[in-house]
């Protein structure tokens, strides 16, 4: 596609995009006090699948914008057993949930790619799980050294979760929404429609139907080679800065119903342009946008509650040898031990 971003803001999605940022930085922040506030990170197994799902897209070749999207593989009904070994097998639904609790961005790797690597670490659980099923390691003192640490950051994120939970509220959260909404800044969009072709002649010929009185969404089912063509090359809104110069410069261009009169070339072929509507984005409504506000204001209220118990704490410095900090000149002695 010739999208920069890979996405179109049907309804503010850019504002989502925005504070997921936010999100991202507020799940790491709540997530070392409590695996509960957010999403729960991947299972250890995980772990490798996440790398060697990154290694295997790094190292894929780039896609040629011109070359439709490769369609998936065709999945029969059903779930068929995909591996088996001692003692068990392993079924396609096993290592589709396998695939499901690994991070987003491992998630969108295709999965022509995706699909082997899960179906490896799946055998490889399973395979650990039998050697470990009748192993008896209750005593062991490592074993007990770690359950109590376990239980001891278990204790903490819990105390912490219900803390936080306690003092938000849709009050606070619907304040934020409004913060947001005020500040939203004035992005203008277009929705339009358009026809990718290879060939500069084939988007002439294309125009001159399209001025004779052809669909513009019909063509774009016939002849547009991108994924857009089964929708009649609809692109939904987007505002300048989301797409490649060439294409925003000629698509806010057009005032409504317009097309263009000339192909618009961009790394991704010719396109033929048609404007339907143009507007000021809205901001997200408050439902939309009101799991993000929440992990915001959570991450809000766990720096507030952590600042109020540093407070209570009384804390004393000193230096790195324990004795007291000698004030800048200007400034009052810090807390800390008696001057003998």
């Amino acid at each position: 596609m010739f999208n920069r971003r890979q996405f179109h803001s049907e309804s503010g999605n850019t504002a989502l995009i925005v504070l997921a940022v936010i999100v991202v930085a507020a799940i790491g922040g709540l997530a070392y006090f409590s695996g509960k506030i957010g999403k729960e990170a991947p299972a250890a197994d995980n772990s490798a699948i996440a790398a060697a799902a990154a290694q295997t897209a790094s190292a894929a070749p780039a896609a040629d914008p011109n070359t439709p999207d490769a369609k998936p593989p065709v999945l029969k009904p059903g779930n068929p057993v995909v591996a088996k070994m001692k003692g068990g097998e392993v079924t396609r639904l096993d290592v589709f949930n396998f695939i499901q609790d690994l991070p987003a961005q491992t998630r969108q790797m295709p999965l022509e790619q995706l699909y082997p690597l899960a179906l490896e670490q799946v055998i490889n659980s399973r395979i650990i799980a039998a050697k470990t099923k009748n192993v008896n390691l209750d005593s062991d003192e490592e074993v007990k050294k770690r359950l109590a640490a376990a239980k001891t950051e278990i204790v903490r994120g819990v105390y912490i979760e219900k803390q936080v939970s306690e003092k938000i509220s849709e009050d606070r959260l619907k304040s934020v929404y409004e913060e947001y909404v005020k500040n939203f800044p004035d992005i203008q969009d277009v929705k339009a429609r358009h026809i990718l072709v290879k060939e500069e002649g084939k988007a002439r010929d294309l125009i001159k139907q399209i001025e004779g009185g052809a669909s513009f969404e019909d063509l774009a089912k016939a002849n547009s080679t991108d994924g857009t063509a089964q929708n009649g090359g609809d692109l939904g809104y987007f505002a300048k800065t989301d797409v490649v110069p060439a294409f925003g410069d000629a698509a806010f261009a057009l005032n409504i119903g317009e097309f263009t009169k000339k192909p618009v070339k961009t790394d991704f072929g010719y396109h033929v342009i048609k404007v339907e509507e143009k507007r000021k984005r809205p901001p997200a409504s408050y439902d939309d946008i009101k799991p993000y506000l929440e992990t915001q204001v959570r991450r809000q209220i766990l720096d507030e509650t952590i600042q109020a118990w540093r407070k209570d704490a009384d804390i004393q410095r000193f230096d790195i040898n324990g004795d007291a900090i000698e004030p800048s000149a200007g400034e009052p002695a810090p807390a800390g031990k008696p001057t003998e």
